[in-house]
């Protein structure tokens, strides 16, 4: 297992030496939060582009459904390598660990051998699941936020503002980043750059991937194909859905919170206890 683990050490060093100049994974936000990871990702990028990219086409596909729902189809394809080449940067620092800490043992038994793979797959299920976390909490944000902008949104047209103008007052008085706020200021950038308006509430739909929003969409994209003046009623109408659907979801958030709670409690209650009974158990030993 020794010699296991140093031939393995070997081969990362090589790989490293062969490939850091030439792999440039990760940006500079990634190199603050993970400063210990930064000498396996050349080794990482190599491993994904001869070993991996390409050959598990089904598997990709999936990653990139969930990529373009997490980052609304931006730049897929760099999102799809990034991920795969951090999955395998973790998969390499598990296998030398437990390596690592397999070396005294001496010989591999069969049942190490099966821990060590247990291990790995653990770690290639984990890496997904975050990214299944993450898509769960950018689409709570966004249903969260939404009911919000949607009243903005009808109290301003109400005013006597276009609905690009409203839009843009928004999200020029909004001081928080949120994912639905970084796709309404794409959404607004791409019309001010002279992207039609019915493609970009379009896209804006599709990025976001709400039935809230694609509902919001559809009755814009109406009023702008024919006119459609009973916008505003069917907007506030879907606001007040909108808001008791938040109404829920902060019920729910309360629930979950008192959920956790539990745990603490209990062990609050057991060092009361603790306190409580500890002296009378002391004087009943010296009876």
């Amino acid at each position: 297992m020794l010699l296991l683990f140093l031939l393995e050490i070997c081969i990362c060093g090589i790989i490293y030496l062969y490939t850091k100049d030439r792999y440039t994974p990760m940006n500079a936000e990634d190199l603050k939060k993970n400063p210990v990871i930064i000498f396996f990702l050349p080794i990482a990028s190599y491993i994904v582009e001869k070993l991996i990219s390409g050959r598990f086409k089904s598997y990709e596909r999936k990653l990139s459904a969930k990529l373009v729902e997490l980052y609304g189809g931006r730049d897929t394809r760099n999102k799809l390598r990034r991920h795969l080449v951090w999955k395998t940067a973790y998969m390499i620092i598990a296998l030398l660990i437990v390596t690592f800490f397999g070396a005294s043992y001496g010989r591999p038994e069969a049942g190490y051998i099966l821990f060590v793979l247990i291990v790995l797959l653990l770690v290639f299920y984990v890496t997904d699941r975050e990214l299944d976390e993450r898509i769960k909490k950018r689409s709570f944000s966004i249903q969260y936020d939404f009911p919000d902008f949607l009243n903005k949104l009808v109290l301003l047209i109400n005013a006597g503002m276009t609905v690009p103008r409203a839009w843009e007052k928004i999200v020029a008085d909004r001081k928080k980043t949120t994912p639905l706020y970084e796709e309404l200021n794409t959404t607004y950038q791409e019309i001010r750059n002279g992207k039609p308006e019915m493609a970009a509430y379009e896209d804006f739909a599709k990025r976001c991937r709400v039935k809230e929003i694609t509902k919001f969409a559809a009755a814009i994209i109406q009023n702008l194909r024919k006119g459609n003046g009973e916008m505003v009623t069917l907007l506030k109408l879907q606001s007040n859905e909108c808001w008791q659907l938040r109404k829920n979801m902060a019920k729910k958030l309360g629930e979950e919170a008192s959920t956790k709670l539990v745990f603490p409690l209990m062990i609050m209650f057991v060092g009361i206890l603790v306190i409580v009974m500890l002296p009378a158990i002391l004087q009943l030993k010296y009876l």
